[in-house]
């Protein structure tokens, strides 16, 4: 597998606080890389820095195979798209709020009826029926998955996603799970996650963080099934023992 992302060394600081530090990893091309560890432990941190969200201290970032400073800044981020753990909803129809995101990347003029927005409702599990519904008026998990269509109409090849399920009911939830499975086949994925039961749902790989450094990296039955540091068992355990939620 090729590497669409690659971690060489990389560290972020705030003032003197290190909270990413000397991490080395790639993202394989039409992965699903999922990230876990416990609260605080630089999850979210570590994926802004992909597309310069987060600006790193040291260490190079690469995407494919050129340095992310290569790309514009506003290129950079549609290559590689963000999904937060709350949707940013702005007032108006959902074709409204996808049609912003286009406009934003190109300043071009779209048209109402844009046939990509038909094709990014589809891929995130809304119908077509959902462009003209009131944005401000749709359930979570429906904001949700509206969050990743207006991520996903700009056509990214890589998606990330900051906690997708953490502020969504279980029956939400499994429908934005059952959204980025889907995806799986079309984009590389990246995942920022704390319920491990969707990570094994969902995950090809999957890196444990903690303090900052990467614990465990490896597929995702290699990581749940044959853990090779302490840290990591702990950690499997730890959740086991509290019946699969932090």
């Amino acid at each position: 597998m090729t590497a669409v992302l690659s971690l060489k060394n990389v560290s972020f600081q705030v003032g003197e606080k290190v909270l990413i530090d000397r991490v080395s990893f790639d993202v394989q091309e039409g992965s699903c890389l999922c990230i876990v560890g416990p609260s605080g432990s630089g999850k979210s941190t570590l994926i802004r820095l992909f597309n310069r969200l987060n600006v790193k201290t040291s260490g190079d970032i690469f995407y494919r195979d050129h340095p992310i400073e290569f790309y514009p800044v506003s290129e950079l981020r549609h290559r590689i798209a963000m999904v937060f753990q709350r949707t940013s909803v702005f007032p108006g129809s959902v074709a409204d709020n996808l049609k912003m995101a286009l406009q934003f990347r190109s300043k071009e003029k779209v048209a109402d009826d844009d046939p990509r927005f038909v094709s990014a409702l589809n891929h995130s599990g809304l119908a077509s029926s959902y462009l003209s519904e009131n944005a401000e008026l749709l359930s979570g998990g429906e904001q949700q998955r509206m969050g990743i269509a207006r991520a996903l109409v700009t056509d990214p090849h890589v998606l990330c996603l900051d906690e997708p399920t953490s502020a969504l009911d279980v029956e939400a939830a499994h429908q934005v799970v059952n959204t980025i499975k889907s995806l799986r086949d079309k984009m590389t994925v990246v995942m920022v996650n704390h319920r491990l039961e969707e990570v094994e749902e969902v995950a090809t790989h999957v890196a444990m963080i903690d303090a900052g450094k990467i614990v465990e990296i490896g597929t995702v039955d290699e990581f749940f099934h044959h853990p090779k540091t302490d840290r990591l068992k702990a950690f499997l355990a730890a959740y086991r023992r509290q019946g699969g939620s932090e």
